[in-house]
């Protein structure tokens, strides 16, 4: 399954529309051709500002203390929800048993695991992947071979971001 026209056309588009709640008062904007919009900030204390509300994958939400704004305010949405989302549609059964959620369940309940991919592996890799599983009580899950979809790879590397974190593993 591929995103649908609507959804690229929105995604490369720089019109957003703009949500600002000052002192619960609530304004809404869209941004110009060029992804800026401008509001005047009147006496409060902090400031909301959601953008693409009604979007399931492009939006985000920021919070501000007006004392800290200067004159311009950057604002930049991260492309994980767009990664993951792109990831679930492309494969949804990978996805389902191995995502982020699924590596914080996991580890919960003692799993710990590396998802990684088969085939050939240098003698170096095996010899860091031994001292890992020694070290922090971790295995190996060898799901696909060397050749497999983008976003498995991604959906691994998430999964595995997650372990990682959880066991205090930097830098591998």
């Amino acid at each position: 399954m591929s995103t649908s026209e609507n959804e690229i056309k929105s995604l490369n588009s720089r019109n957003q529309q703009i949500e600002i709640n000052l002192n619960g008062k609530i304004s809404e904007y869209k941004t110009n051709e060029n992804g800026i919009f401008k509001f005047a900030v009147y006496q409060a204390d902090s400031m909301k500002i959601v953008v693409n509300k009604k979007s399931d994958v492009l939006n985000e939400t920021f919070h501000f203390k007006t004392a800290d704004l200067n004159d311009t305010i950057r604002l930049k949405i991260s492309d994980k929800k767009v990664s993951l989302y792109r990831d679930s549609i492309s494969s949804p059964e990978f996805y389902q048993k191995y995502n982020e959620q699924q590596a914080y369940s996991d580890f919960k309940n003692g799993r710990k695991r590396i998802l990684a991919g088969g085939g050939f592996i240098a003698e170096k890799s095996w010899e860091r992947r031994n001292a890992m599983t020694e070290k922090y009580g971790i295995e190996y899950d060898y799901l696909i071979g060397c050749v497999g979809l983008q976003s498995e790879f991604r959906i691994m590397y998430r999964y595995n971001e997650v372990i990682k974190k959880l066991l205090g593993i930097k830098n591998v």
